[in-house]
């Protein structure tokens, strides 16, 4: 934990933080129980913290009301995570911890996120994008099983795994009725891991098993359903390879402060690259803090630590506009 007298000093160059939270996504819930968690750890450190949510209407002149020097983003999905408040800050030039606006929105894009992958060769499963048009014939050359998702999604919403001819023609026409377009992806057999970043660093590999078919939106929200092991049980140079391919996609990318990458491992070692998120979860129990806890960052130090690089950007007058 940091010294009484460094967070004060910290408080009095950031002033006023706009705890941006909730937002009209399909994670709202996620994002309101993120952004309650640094709340709590951010005003009992002495922090002069508003909350500000998106959802509501005039948004842009409640922020210049509001009168803050920064802003600390703890929105999840559309409207939050994918650049598009990050515009409006970068517009206002007010500082934000997490990626610029242009990084957000690759990052959110899957399809502009596997494209990238492929162009600085990082290993991800083999896609194709569907439409209303033409699935069908695009389905074709697909065997089971595999894995249907939207293409601006996060929390596996809207994720489903086809096993079976049935299945492919009753989800997939339901999803598109929701989504124009969805991403078909090979299904990896084997384990899942996790990689969070900090400040640019790797930090320790987290291993996720499901106790689903694989870790959807109820196998992350709901307790018992998943087991967690931090650090992964794996050989220190798998985990080296694990955390440096999520560390190139992050710098790749351009994205800055803090990330997450998702990652399958074959049974013949291969690791694939899923996605990366921008802006994890962050509860206390959420998989970032767990593995920062892990090296000695308590949950409160991590979000004065991402207040310091915001703060960086503040005083140097100049915000990344990537």
């Amino acid at each position: 934990m940091k010294s009484k007298r460094s967070v004060n000093s910290l408080a009095s160059i950031v002033g006023r933080i706009g705890l941006l939270l909730g937002g009209t996504s399909s994670e709202r819930k996620v994002s309101l129980r993120s952004g309650e968690a640094i709340y709590r750890a951010l005003t009992g450190l002495g922090f002069d913290v508003v909350k500000l949510d998106p959802a509501r209407k005039g948004f842009e002149q409640l922020i210049r009301r509001a009168g803050i020097k920064v802003a600390f983003i703890a929105l999840h999905g559309s409207g939050g995570e994918d650049g598009t408040v990050q515009s409006v800050l970068e517009r206002l030039r007010i500082p934000f911890t997490g990626s610029g606006a242009w990084a957000s929105a690759l990052a959110f894009d899957k399809h502009r996120s596997k494209k990238y992958f492929q162009q600085f060769q990082i290993q991800t499963p083999r896609y194709s994008i569907i439409t209303r048009r033409n699935w069908k014939s695009v389905m074709r050359e697909w065997a089971f099983p595999l894995i249907v998702k939207p293409l601006q999604e996060g929390s596996s919403i809207g994720v489903r795994m086809i096993k079976t001819e049935k299945e492919k023609q009753r989800i997939i026409p339901f999803l598109l009725k929701q989504y124009s377009q969805l991403i078909v992806e090979e299904f990896i057999c084997g384990r899942e891991f996790s990689v969070p970043i900090l400040d640019g660093e790797a930090l320790p590999v987290i291993e996720i098993k499901s106790k689903r078919a694989f870790y959807d939106y109820k196998a992350k929200y709901t307790r018992g359903l998943t087991d967690y092991f931090v650090p992964a049980p794996i050989p220190k140079k798998v985990a080296r390879k694990l955390q440096a391919t999520v560390k190139k996609a992050y710098a790749c990318m351009g994205l800055r402060d803090l990330a997450r990458g998702d990652m399958m491992m074959n049974q013949d070692g291969n690791a694939y690259l899923l996605e990366m998120n921008s802006i994890p979860g962050f509860t206390e129990t959420s998989l970032l803090p767990k593995a920062a806890q892990k090296i000695g960052i308590e949950f409160s130090e991590l979000c004065t630590r991402l207040l310091q690089m915001a703060s960086r950007r503040m005083e140097s007058q100049h915000i990344d506009s990537r």
